[in-house]
């Protein structure tokens, strides 16, 4: 008998989901919105540069810390806290934006709350999916996260920039709206969502927050499939992210105009989320293992296609890329969340988001120095490398191998899977 698709059957998913879909619909829109509203109020690009800069810096800054938080306490409480703080943040920036009253020290505060908050409230709930579903739709569960991810990023830019239009403080406040959206949800969630102190034999305080972060940092580097696999998620997200970077400079240098390359990146979006569609049908058919090799091996190529320098080919070879790099983050994300007991998960998971942020906060400046120095060609052509090494290490390494085939022992959810 067919089976209903979790999000009908697990509410409480289902509510984290959808409340995460609409966050993530705004955010997708606020990106747009800070970069037009700063370069609109008569600032330099540096000032946007700073902006984005606190954003990052402070995301980075707060992974760590967060990951304990996650591990320690109520993850519920978590996540509402930090969509609040977030709604604050950006209704604050709605209010500057109607009334035209550009403050960059404010505009920095802001974004610094809200860099923090994506780092807190991110791991909170990705920790808490092993709560909401069984073990056996844990990787169906992953996959719909990714999809929310390709989702909003092809819907949330262009309303953004339609609203923009209307006042530049719409999109702001759509933003604020969208948090608020997100914490009610996450407050209706009536799951507990992690282990009771007695089940981990522990006060949840018990340890200090830089014993703690050094206990997760240990257990990070000596498991060997999570490591390698956390440093190859890295490597080959910097590989993903600059290659958009690359197109988006082969389309404007070719005189594309601004809306097709617009079109363009969201046409590759679209192609990021069919990849998740269709991942659930080749799991039947395909070994883990083997969709892990296949995905970068499939984007190398591609990524060297965009050497050619064509507009066209250069897009279809950016959409073929994020078509087959949702199996890598599914696979690996899935099986992390398996082999992490839930009072390290927090830890654990922040510990591998922070290895993937530190390169991607420095994919633009690196992708521009090697643009200026060696032109787009030889840089996709680097790129694609990258992209090749981490295809070979997939392959060859044993720990990779074992890892994502080895079953699971244990039950991580206490959900059972209904029949």
């Amino acid at each position: 008998m067919k089976q209903e698709p979790i999000l009908r059957r697990r509410k409480d998913f289902r509510l984290l989901w959808c409340g995460q879909a609409v966050s993530q619909f705004g955010s997708r829109g606020y990106g747009v919105a800070i970069m037009l509203w700063v370069l609109g109020s008569g600032h330099s690009p540096s000032t946007l540069g700073l902006v984005s800069s606190v954003t990052l810096a402070t995301f980075t800054v707060a992974i760590l810390p967060g990951g304990w938080l996650a591990d320690r306490l109520d993850r519920r409480l978590i996540m509402c806290t930090a969509d609040a703080a977030s709604a604050l943040a950006t209704g604050s920036l709605a209010v500057a934006a109607a009334t035209g009253l550009f403050q960059l020290a404010h505009v920095l505060t802001a974004v610094a709350v809200l860099g923090a908050g994506w780092a807190v409230r991110g791991t909170a709930e990705h920790t808490a999916l092993p709560h909401v579903v069984s073990t056996e739709e844990l990787p169906s569960a992953v996959a719909l996260g990714e999809a929310r991810g390709y989702a909003t990023g092809v819907l949330g830019p262009p309303v953004a920039a339609a609203t923009f239009g209307f006042g530049a403080w719409l999109p702001f406040l759509t933003d604020a709206v969208s948090y608020a959206v997100a914490g009610f949800c996450a407050a209706l969630v009536r799951r507990p969502l992690r282990a009771t102190a007695a089940e981990r034999g522990q006060s949840p305080l018990a340890e200090p927050p830089l014993a703690a972060i050094r206990e997760g940092l240990r257990f990070f580097w000596h498991h060997r499939f999570i490591r390698i696999t956390a440093l190859l998620s890295a490597l080959t997200e910097f590989v993903v992210n600059g290659s958009g970077l690359v197109v988006v400079v082969v389309l404007v240098r070719a005189g594309v105009p601004a809306y097709l390359v617009g079109v363009t990146l969201a046409a590759a979006y679209a192609a990021g989320l069919t990849g998740t569609a269709i991942l659930k049908s080749a799991r039947r058919h395909i070994s883990p293992h083997a969709l892990l090799v296949l995905s970068p091996a499939i984007g190398a190529p591609a990524v060297g296609a965009i050497a050619s320098g064509k507009p066209v080919v250069a897009g279809i070879a950016y959409a073929a890329v994020l078509l087959v790099r949702p199996a890598w983050p599914i696979l690996v994300s899935t099986r992390w969340l398996d082999l992490v007991e839930d009072g390290m998960r927090g830890r654990v998971s922040a510990t591998i988001d922070l290895v993937s942020a530190v390169p991607i906060t420095f994919t633009p400046l690196i992708i521009g120095l090697l643009l200026a120095e060696f032109a787009a060609a030889p840089t996709a052509l680097l790129l694609a490398g990258l992209l090749a090494a981490a295809t070979v290490v997939t392959a060859a390494n044993s720990a990779i191998r074992q890892g994502i085939r080895r079953p699971t022992t244990d039950v991580r959810s206490p959900l059972k899977l209904e029949k």
